[in-house]
């Protein structure tokens, strides 16, 4: 069991027992790091957390089971939750469901995660698909020019919409199916939106909303590839 979270083992056993994988799947990230490594074979460590979870990064993991890393994308203001203050976000666009048992029960990654181990303080890990009857988003990036991203997760569907109202472009709203790595807790909906800079410091103005059924921060993505990766559901799109 990892440090950083508890597995949904009851999810993954499930997965074995569908007749189909069902996919692609977007596995959003939400990760907390630990302010420096804390590796347990007891190496000394100067490097932070966030450095380590660096050092993990598995495109090549990824890319192994026709998977991708879609969105990365530091944390720059909170605007709802709890005590857990998010560093970045992420997304994994996955071949399917069964890709990321594939690329888990591999013995390279498995090496490779010690670092995630050593660097993550708290993560959850959410198995989200494309909401029912929404439209194809405008192509548009948030890594592109100046625009920040608005994220919404929500443990109700019907809780109320911070995108309402404010200048924004919707570029994805996905259903979440199961908590992959966390806590106790289950989310609904995950919702995406492109603002501005200026809007951004509008709603970073107000007062932090204290909720542990949701969560809403504004990133910078360093990438995104969220909308083009809705424009054909049916594969993975590489870059």
């Amino acid at each position: 069991m990892p440090r950083y979270g508890e597995i949904n083992n009851d999810y993954f056993a499930s997965l074995f027992t569908r007749e189909e994988p069902g996919g692609p799947m977007w596995a959003l990230n939400l990760m907390k790091y630990r302010d420096q490594a804390d590796y347990t074979d007891g190496r000394e460590s100067t490097i932070s957390g966030q450095e380590a979870d660096d050092e993990y990064a598995p495109h090549e993991h990824l890319a192994a089971v026709g998977s991708r890393l879609i969105m990365i994308a530091p944390v720059v203001h909170q605007l709802v939750g709890d005590d857990w203050k998010w560093d970045r976000i992420a997304i994994a666009q996955y071949r399917d469901r069964m890709a990321i048992v594939e690329m888990n029960s591999n013995k390279e990654f498995q090496a490779d995660e010690k670092h995630k181990e050593a660097g993550m303080d708290f993560t959850i890990v959410m198995a989200t698909f494309p909401a029912d009857g929404e439209p194809v988003p405008p192509q548009q990036s948030g890594a592109d020019g100046d625009q920040l991203m608005l994220l919404q997760v929500v443990g109700d569907e019907t809780a109320p919409d911070m995108a309402d109202g404010i200048e924004s472009t919707r570029i994805g709203r996905f259903t979440i199916e199961a908590r992959l790595i966390g806590d106790d807790r289950s989310f609904s909906e995950a919702r995406y939106d492109l603002i501005s800079p200026a809007v951004a410091e509008e709603l970073a103005a107000r007062d932090y909303v204290t909720d542990d059924s949701r969560y809403v921060v504004i990133a910078d993505p360093a990438t995104d590839d969220i909308a083009r990766s809705l424009t054909d559901p049916t594969k993975v799109i590489f870059p």
